[in-house]
C-alpha cells in the first residue's frame, strides 16, 4: 500500500488505499486503523486537527479537505483549454496529458463522456501543426485512439513525402547535360 506524506496525490492513493480495503474486506475501524498507520510526514497533523471521536470517515473528510483535487478542478480545466503542443513533445505525449487534465478536471464524467465532451475537441485545438489537425478532423474520428492513429499514419506520410536530400543531388550529378 505504501505511505501518504502530502507530497504525492491524494486521490491516487485514496484509490489505491480503497483497492486494498476491499479485497482484505476491510470494516471502517480496520480502514482507520491502517490509514493513520500510512500517513506521514505533514499528513499526520490531520490526526490531530480532527475534532471529537476520530472515525474513519472523519478523517477521510479531512484529509480530502485538504489533499484532494476538487478544489483544483477549474485550474485543471483553464489548463485543459489552453494547452497546445509544444516544441518536440510527440502526438502521444500531447494525448497522455491531454487525458490526465480531462479527468482531474471532469472526475465526475464517465471516461466515454470525458472523451467525446473534452479530450478529443481538446486535442484538435492543442495539435500545432495546423493542416494535420485539419486533415485528422477531416476523417471525423469518434475516439481519441483514432485521431491519434490518422494523426500518426499521416504524419509518418507526411515524412516520407519529404523530398530526400541526398537522392536529389545525386539525382542532379547523374542528369545528362
Amino acid at each position: 500500500l505504501g505511505t501518504f506524506d502530502g507530497s504525492e496525490c491524494w486521490d491516487t492513493f485514496l484509490m489505491k488505499f480503497e483497492g486494498c480495503a476491499r479485497y482484505g474486506k476491510w470494516n471502517d475501524e480496520d480502514k482507520l486503523m491502517h490509514l493513520m498507520t500510512a500517513l506521514t510526514g505533514s499528513a499526520t497533523q490531520s490526526l490531530q486537527s480532527c475534532k471529537g471521536v476520530l472515525t474513519y470517515t472523519n478523517l477521510l473528510e479531512k484529509l480530502q479537505r485538504r489533499y484532494g483535487l476538487d478544489h483544483l478542478k477549474d485550474a485543471y480545466r483553464r489548463e485543459l483549454r489552453n494547452r497546445r503542443q509544444k516544441s518536440k513533445e510527440s502526438l502521444q505525449e500531447l494525448c497522455a496529458d491531454l487525458e490526465r487534465l480531462v479527468a482531474l478536471g471532469y472526475p465526475e464524467l464517465s471516461a466515454a463522456m470525458r472523451e467525446t465532451m473534452f479530450t478529443l475537441p481538446a486535442f484538435f485545438d492543442a495539435i500545432a501543426d495546423r493542416d494535420l489537425c485539419f486533415d485528422v478532423w477531416r476523417t471525423q474520428p469518434k475516439t481519441l485512439d483514432a485521431a491519434l492513429r490518422e494523426a500518426l499514419r499521416l504524419e509518418g506520410l507526411k515524412v516520407r513525402q519529404l523530398p530526400d536530400r541526398d537522392y536529389d543531388r545525386d539525382r542532379d550529378v547523374q542528369r545528362p547535360e
